[in-house]
């Protein structure tokens, strides 16, 4: 688990991060996709939830939306970061569950 963190972490780095990039205005398909396939090797959770786990991946829906304008730089780019937007949503959907 430890690893994964670790590489969730990294989505957000400024620099090589798909999230981070994506901060700066730069939206990188291979890299969204890249970020949903991560998030796909979560485990099922138990009763209990790493904070950590939570923390990096609960505010990324939310804020690759705010992002699409910013970062899109046409038509196409904008359904390709909504489409991934909505991958990461149902998967993070997948791993916390919904209220």
């Amino acid at each position: 688990m430890e690893e994964l963190l670790e590489l969730l972490d990294a989505a957000w780095d400024d620099e090589t991060g798909f999230l981070g990039k994506l901060r700066s205005g730069q939206f990188d398909p291979a890299a969204g996709e890249a970020y949903v396939s991560l998030l796909s090797r979560i485990p099922e959770p138990g009763e209990m939830i790493d904070s950590r786990l939570v923390q990096l991946i609960w505010f990324a829906p939310l804020f690759m939306e705010w992002q699409t304008e910013r970062a899109a730089e046409s038509e196409e780019e904008s359904r390709q970061l909504t489409r991934i937007a909505t991958q990461v949503q149902e998967a993070i959907e997948g791993i916390l569950g919904v209220p």
